[in-house]
């Protein structure tokens, strides 16, 4: 009677990955496997324990199996079989154990071989598969293991180069001086060497960015002061509109679009020539002008509850923030917008006004700091070593410096 044996697909599976879990590049590293090999007294782990393993339940087509008892003593007489053609590998008589056919050497005389018969190959898709990986390079040589080391920032992505071990560090030599190329993209092939030493000052600039960015978010949060901010957003009092800062005359419009209205404080630089110019000419333009909002007329309203610091508003725009002096202030400001009906009036719009605390404060006063101010903060203004920029983008809600946990730009219709 013929003896039962694997399909010959699964048997080079079987082998291939028997082989890796006794390998240089994975023994070394597997602490569950190395106690159990040292628990033994011949070097030789139970070959049951090896065949209910995941990825071997996935080769043998064991889906019932959930420990090494229940492995069916067949399979295991076929894996034997299989496994006694390895040079790598040494099974006993009984067919019960597998183990190594060598001794494990020293590690710095392993990482040596390893690295010796090890190449890096890239670029590759992210989503390569490692199987597809050993077929197109076991076409050269025969490959021990193939790896996809994760990105250095984005952990849950492959970086883009694989590790391809070679059973002999000839092997890789003769790789290595072939032009090959996988998925319709030429490779480049660099020893594991190379490899590490890119690696390397990979991850000590990202530990380096990340001390540095860990450090300013912990000085951010240390320094800045706490309840000085409420921010406002402006809808139109008539019914059903929201708050559109746009006055009647689209020809003022159009001239005045860049304008930045400024209520100066004593943290900031005094305003230069040009935009105090301009900043008057809003004014005179404005002012009377019950359908727009003017940095003069938010002070007015919220000098009411205390001594404003800072406007950080921009003409045409239907949100901003108060910087006040005193954090009573701010509460003040809060209050009397929730007893209010809707909020505080300011000219032909309702001004609703929430606090600004925890995170979104947070960043508030780090973008506005970083750089020294080259951040533009909200959406309302860009700075400039303290002095205001005509003329810079105009980044989403969200970006380039509004303070996260804000509600989304409204749609905004013409007011009436």
């Amino acid at each position: 009677m013929a003896t039962p044996s694997l399909g010959e697909d699964t048997a080079k599976a079987v082998l291939r990955q028997v082989e890796f879990y006794f390998g240089d590049s994975n023994l070394p590293k597997d602490d569950f496997l190395k106690t159990k090999i040292n628990e033994s007294e011949d070097d030789m782990v139970s070959l049951a324990l090896i065949c209910s393993f995941s990825k071997m339940r996935g080769h043998l087509n064991l889906t019932e199996v959930k420990k090494a008892d229940d492995v069916p003593d067949c399979t295991l007489k076929v894996v034997a079989q299989t496994l006694r053609t390895s040079s790598s590998l040494k099974v006993s008589e009984d067919g019960k154990k597998v183990g190594r056919s060598t001794k494990l050497l020293e590690p710095e005389e392993l990482i040596e071989q390893l690295d010796s018969r090890t190449i890096a190959a890239s670029p590759l898709e992210l989503n390569v598969q490692r199987e597809a990986l050993e077929a197109f390079f076991g076409q050269y040589a025969k490959v021990n293991s193939v790896r996809l080391p994760r990105h250095v920032v984005q952990r849950k992505y492959f970086c883009g180069t694989a590790l391809i071990e070679f059973s002999a560090a000839e092997d890789a030599q003769t790789v290595l001086e072939q032009s090959l190329v996988f998925g319709g993209a030429e490779l480049e092939l660099k020893p594991k060497k190379d490899f590490d030493d890119i690696r390397e000052k990979e991850v000590e600039e990202f530990e380096r960015n990340r001390s540095i960015t860990t450090s300013n978010s912990s000085n951010a949060e240390e320094k800045y002061p706490k309840g000085l901010l409420v921010a406002f957003k402006l809808k139109s009092a008539s019914a059903g509109d929201s708050a559109e800062q746009n006055g009647p005359d689209e020809k003022k419009t159009a001239e005045n679009e860049n304008d930045k209205e400024k209520v100066d404080d004593k943290h900031g630089s005094p305003i230069d020539k040009v935009v105090e110019k301009e900043h008057k000419s809003s004014i005179s333009i404005y002012k009377d002008d019950m359908n727009v909002v003017l940095r003069e007329d938010l002070k007015d309203v919220f000098e009411k509850f205390g001594t404003v610091k800072y406007v950080d508003f921009r003409i045409r725009e239907d949100k901003g923030y108060i910087r006040f002096e005193q954090p009573e202030a701010a509460q003040k400001a809060h209050a009397a917008s929730a007893s209010a009906k809707g909020g505080l009036v300011v000219k032909n719009f309702i001004a609703n006004v929430e606090p600004v605390t925890g995170v979104a404060e947070s960043e508030y006063w780090s973008l506005l700091r970083d750089n020294q101010g080259k951040q533009r903060v909200g959406n309302h203004s860009h700075w400039r070593g303290g002095k205001i920029n005509r003329g810079g983008k105009r980044g989403r809600d969200g970006e380039n410096g509004s303070p996260r946990g804000r509600p989304n730009e409204a749609k905004r219709a013409r007011a009436a």
